[in-house]
């Protein structure tokens, strides 16, 4: 370790066993600041810096102390070996100084009062100058005139309501360590460094963190940090922070800076987290309580709250489309909710994996948390006719929306009711705990678990999970990516994600099997989406083309009168391009054993089967 002799002004070098008492110097750079270099030849003492340097050996020598330390010029900056050592090392020169001053440049007054610029001062902004704040047992504050100021504990009271840092840390009652992670990180979230890299490396002592520097790395520098010290804390409180970035997010901030509102921010007295957490090839590994709460989205509980609640706090993670990898993001402007500690009994363990870096995804246009029901068979419009919706909207004919509002999970909606033959139809749409779209068409109406039971009818029960079972009769189970597509004999359902009127849904379609052709030329000008079923084409406006679902809603062209049109099924005989049903025109192969396409793919033909002859089959033969 080098010191300045406060006699000669020359630096001396001590190895570690043999350290004198020495007093230690904390400041905001200034221009001209003596260097390393710069002590070794007579251009010090020409230096505007050279008297800070100076009045610091006065001050040292006053208090009888022979040596000081000053970083400016004790570390020899050109090797980059001597600046990692010294930056590991700085939390604990500043603890085993005699004594510390903190010279404010920028402070004139000989007192610290109410309206003292000592509360404004540059010092209290910048980041290295938070851990010579708490370090030192002693510190003593000086004006731009070395006029002694006062000492840390006798401020206390004015340095807490500046720094946020806690008295009890300032007398030197209770360690750094005895508080979160969070409440830590939220003394340094005000303050800045000249360096991106150099906000991290300031906290090294404050975490009891050694790691190398890496200048260059600009904010991976506190991703760095972070990782290293949840290698030695299982303190959730490191999740807690805020952002304003609606992009996806990993589960560590980007800088101090998220911590602003985390100075209460304690662990929970009882711990849900279960297994050990570490930073993998694949995210950040950590098993949590999940509860589905939006759209692809879940409340992830942490082990943390304020001190003065009892409820902990919870986190929006969303899935991403690689198998069990997941993102951070904000919903509905909230970054850190509440978790309510009664949504623990809905609440699913699982082991994920969370992305830092999300990189080349931007985040999906929001979809809406249900389903639109385009398309099903059309029910008897006798107003005595049966038509019973359970949902958590309120049903309209014409936009058929079923919406599960932000915070529930499961069903989105439950419809029985009478077609225009006459028979009962149950129609269940909702998602399973991993998102996935899940539609029952058919079936029982009631739930196997509730069969029977007195509070069958009640909302909450109805709108259970339990018949999302793919065994039970009726029941289909798609895919949060890929959606459902289902043909038997006698049903098609389709569910997809699409855009319609600018928003991003799930789209079901369901009818019945023969009149189930999708109209892969036309597309409905109501919602923009291909026609499927019965297309109705407009006899006055020319081009002009509906979907069931839209005709029904249109009041514009309800008086034009319509064509309906509805495609032939070729049953048992698939598009050997595309592999769906063919409806309408089949071309058979003649070149060709058992080939066939539908119209929309024989129009690629050329392309995809060249010099081959087809026949035209407009009806089943």
């Amino acid at each position: 370790m080098r010191l300045i002799n406060t006699k000669t002004l020359q630096l001396e070098e001590f190895p570690d066993d043999c350290i004198p008492p020495y007093a230690i110097l904390s400041h905001r750079w200034q221009e001209e600041e003596v260097t390393f270099r710069d002590m070794e030849t007579a251009i010090a003492s020409a230096k505007k810096g050279y008297t800070k340097l100076s009045s610091s050996c006065a001050q040292a020598a006053k208090d009888g102390l022979g040596y000081v330390w000053v970083d400016t010029c004790c570390i020899d900056k050109s090797s980059s070996a001597e600046l990692s050592e010294s930056i590991n090392c700085m939390y604990e020169w500043y603890r085993c100084a005699a004594v510390c001053y903190g010279y404010l440049y920028d402070v004139d007054e000989l007192s610290v009062g109410e309206g003292s610029s000592f509360r404004s001062s540059v010092w209290f902004t910048r980041g290295w100058t938070l851990q010579e704040l708490i370090a030192p047992s002693k510190m003593e504050f000086f004006n731009a005139e070395w006029h002694c100021l006062g000492s840390k504990v006798g401020l206390k009271d004015a340095i807490t309501a500046i720094t946020g840092v806690p008295e009890p840390v300032l007398t030197g009652e209770l360690a750094p360590q005895e508080f979160s992670i969070a409440q830590r990180m939220s003394w340094a979230s005000g303050r800045t460094t000249a360096k991106v890299e150099d906000i991290a490396y300031s906290l090294l002592g404050l975490f009891s963190i050694n790691m190398p520097m890496l200048y260059g790395e600009r904010e991976k520098a506190f991703i760095r940090l972070q990782e290293e010290i949840m290698k030695q804390s299982d303190d959730h409180t490191i999740f807690a922070w805020k952002s304003l970035d609606q992009d996806y997010r990993g589960l560590f901030a980007k800088s101090p800076a998220a911590f602003a509102g985390s100075a209460a921010i304690v662990p929970s007295l009882s711990k849900w987290n279960r297994s050990p957490y570490s930073v993998t090839n694949m995210g950040l590994s950590i098993e949590l309580p999940l509860i589905p709460w939006a759209m692809d989205t879940y409340l992830a509980a942490l082990d943390c709250q304020t001190e003065s609640k009892s409820n902990r706090f919870g986190i929006f993670l969303t899935l991403l489309p690689e198998s069990n990898q997941y993102a951070r993001v904000i919903l509905d402007g909230e970054d850190l909710p509440e978790f309510d500690s009664k949504l623990s009994p809905h609440c699913e363990y699982r082991k994920i994996y969370v992305k830092q870096a999300v990189s080349g995804m931007q985040r999906s246009q929001e979809k809406i948390y249900g389903f639109w029901l385009r398309h099903f068979p059309a029910r008897d419009v006798n107003p005595r006719a049966e038509f019973d919706v359970t949902a958590w909207n309120e049903w309209d004919h014409n936009e058929r929306l079923l919406v599960i509002p932000t915070g529930q999970r499961g069903s989105a909606g439950i419809i029985r009711y009478q077609m225009k033959s006459g028979r009962k139809q149950n129609l269940k749409v909702g998602f399973d705990s991993m998102f996935n779209p899940v539609v029952q068409f058919g079936g029982q109406f009631y739930s196997p678990s509730s069969f029977g039971k007195p509070n069958r009818d009640d909302f909450h029960v109805k709108m259970g999970t339990d018949w999302m079972d793919p065994k039970l009769e009726g029941v289909y189970r798609g895919d949060r990516l890929t959606g459902l597509i289902m043909e038997d004999a006698w049903t098609r359902i389709f569910v997809f994600d699409d855009i319609v009127k600018e928003k991003r849904m799930w789209v079901v379609q369901i009818e019945f099997a023969e009149q189930g052709g999708w109209h892969r030329d036309t597309i409905c000008d109501g919602c923009g989406l291909n026609v499927f079923g019965t297309r109705y084409k407009c006899r006055v406006c020319p081009n002009f083309d509906y979907c069931t679902a839209c005709k029904e809603a249109d009041k514009a062209h309800e008086k034009h009168g319509y064509e309906a049109i509805n495609l032939i099924r070729h049953y048992g005989i698939n598009c050997d391009s595309c592999g769906d049903t063919i409806y309408g025109t089949r071309y058979k192969c003649r070149d060709c054993s058992n080939y066939d396409l539908c119209s929309p793919c024989h129009g690629d033909a050329i392309q995809n089967h060249p010099d081959h002859r087809f026949d035209t089959i407009k009806k089943p033969r």
